[in-house]
């Protein structure tokens, strides 16, 4: 045998093994065409794992939805960015955020502030006229993270402005994205002059296994200074302080 036919069949031999191992290597590993994934929804944890129990056992989350119109606590506020926000120790609040953060430091209880994943205007006439819209249209607006741990909680406080004599449409989201069975629900709002505007006997009827306070801590916007000393007395009043 000459040493062509000898460097032909090396050759051969060569290429076949080389096949073999590429075969191998693929099928122990797969593809190795990229592959692409549906990223999760978005979701946090709330609280540090350090959540205040009260005497019976429970836990408690304060949930709000506030939207100030300016967060610039040095520029001078129009009217209407007045209306929506208070000035607490150089920090410009929402109205509710306002009386959520007060209920939590009153009560230990968790706080979490609902977020749309499409923030809304701070422009007073489109923030009226989109919440409107959303009215007119039932809408659903996304919300930007989901809550990992709600099903710990056993008291959820839930605080809203009113808007157009109803909740915000993204409270309809919050409301039905979760399972409320069992819980006690305690509702507080912020307002122009409409009060809770019917919106206990609104959660009453979306969420009918649950327990719904019928006592709701409601406040005008024109009289937040007052609000520590009103949510304390509240919060004694539907007995979740002494």
């Amino acid at each position: 045998m000459n040493k062509k036919v000898i460097l032909d069949i090396i050759t051969v031999i060569v290429i076949i093994l080389a096949g073999v191992g590429i075969y191998f290597v693929t099928n122990k590993t797969g593809s190795t065409a990229p592959k692409t994934t549906k990223e999760p929804d978005e979701k946090v944890t709330v609280g540090d794992g350090k959540t205040k129990i009260d005497a019976n056992g429970k836990k408690s989350l304060v949930v709000y939805f506030s939207i100030p119109e300016t967060t610039d606590a040095k520029k001078k506020m129009t009217t209407e960015e007045e209306n929506s926000a208070i000035v607490v120790d150089g920090e410009v609040l929402g109205n509710t955020q306002y009386v959520a953060m007060l209920i939590s430091e009153k009560t230990g209880a968790d706080l979490y502030r609902i977020e749309p994943k499409t923030p809304y205007t701070t422009n007073h006439k489109n923030l009226v006229d989109q919440a409107s819209k959303e009215q007119s249209d039932n809408a659903r607006p996304e919300i930007k993270n989901k809550i990992s741990n709600f099903a710990d909680y056993d008291i959820i406080y839930v605080g809203y402005p009113i808007w157009w004599s109803d909740m915000p449409q993204i409270m309809y989201t919050f409301f039905e994205l979760y399972d409320f069975t069992g819980k006690t629900i305690i509702p507080f709002s912020t307002h122009g002059g409409s009060g809770l505007s019917g919106t206990v006997s609104t959660i009453k009827n979306k969420l009918s296994n649950t327990t719904v306070e019928e006592n709701a801590f409601t406040m005008s916007r024109d009289d937040m200074e007052a609000a520590p000393d009103e949510v304390d007395t509240w919060l004694k009043e539907i007995g979740t302080i002494d």
